[in-house]
């Protein structure tokens, strides 16, 4: 009876404790931030690798490559919110070799990402092993603790082209104009696209022309050789901002598509079936040849009767 007194009581002593350390911390413990910056404040975000490493600035409200191509605000802003936000709860490892073991010191880390607002540096972090899906090992660079997030190096690649902003070469606002340097000019007027020549033209199908300019989309930094391109085209476009030329170069090899802005200073990788929607002739952009089926048919049976009498 008395054991059974001392066993609840026990038990009691640990509620209460229990009770009283919930009370104090304000309720459930909840992951506190891993990092300690505004997003909105930073215009600077470095992110070295292994072998490279890449700097990307913000101008305005865009953010610009270190070749001055503009990148993809979308995902940049996206990434640094991501960091901003992500919470760590109990250290994972806190010695030196655990450091190494996980790859998060300077002398042997996967990636280095540092942020700035101004000269101010608001974060500096390394990044290392994965120790599951989606998640990685992280350490502060002046701290010792070793935290396990939900990130992935994957996300903050050292490649020009994976900041690139794949909407760069498209019109701004609706084309006006189009012309096929050496073959053909479409005009838009009102609503309706004619050609000088006055051939006519299937709206629809113009229309789903102009869409491929407008929705045009790159996927890399090319370095091609222009000059060994097996066919050159040129469009000379007319949007809001005016009239710019469009170069778009393809390779037998390998089916390559590369195009090429005045009003940009690089030369940019095309897929393949974006490409190939590229070239049209005016005859593709035409009406439909309708054939008189009913014709086709009596003329079928005039041959018909021509074959009875012969025989």
């Amino acid at each position: 009876m008395k054991q059974n007194f001392l066993i609840g009581l026990f038990v009691v002593q640990v509620l209460v404790i229990a009770l009283f350390l919930l009370t104090q911390s304000g309720g459930v413990r909840s992951p506190e931030a891993f990092l300690d910056f505004d997003a909105a404040s930073v215009d600077r975000f470095v992110i070295a690798g292994k072998d490279e490493s890449i700097e990307l600035t913000k101008d305005g409200e865009q953010w610009v490559l270190p070749d001055g191509n503009p990148a993809d605000v979308e995902k940049v802003e996206r990434v640094i919110g991501k960091l901003a936000d992500i919470g760590a709860d109990w250290p994972v490892a806190t010695t030196q070799s655990a450091a190494k073991r996980f790859e998060v010191t300077q002398a042997s880390f996967q990636k280095q990402i540092s942020i700035y607002s101004g000269e101010n540096m608001l974060a500096d972090l390394y990044l290392g092993t994965s120790p599951s899906f989606r998640r990685v090992h992280a350490r502060q660079v002046n701290d010792g603790d070793i935290y396990s997030i939900e990130f992935s190096n994957f996300e903050v690649g050292t490649s020009l082209s994976g900041w690139l902003d794949r909407n760069l070469l498209q019109p701004s606002g609706s084309i006006q104009s189009f012309e096929r340097v050496g073959a053909y000019k479409l005009v838009k007027e009102e609503g309706k696209w004619t050609t000088e020549s006055d051939t006519e033209l299937d709206e629809s199908k113009v229309r789903s022309y102009m869409d491929r300019f407008e929705s045009l989309s790159v996927f890399e930094l090319s370095d091609n050789e222009l000059a060994e391109a097996t066919s050159t085209t040129q469009f000379a476009i007319e949007d809001d901002q005016g009239f710019f030329l469009l170069t778009i170069y393809h390779f037998d090899v390998a089916d390559a598509w590369v195009a090429v802005s005045d009003r940009r200073g690089s030369q940019y990788g095309v897929a393949t079936y974006i490409g190939s929607q590229l070239i049209k002739d005016l005859t593709d952009l035409s009406p439909d040849i309708e054939v008189d089926v009913e014709s086709d048919s009596e003329s079928d049976d005039d041959m018909e009767e021509i074959l009875i009498e012969t025989d």
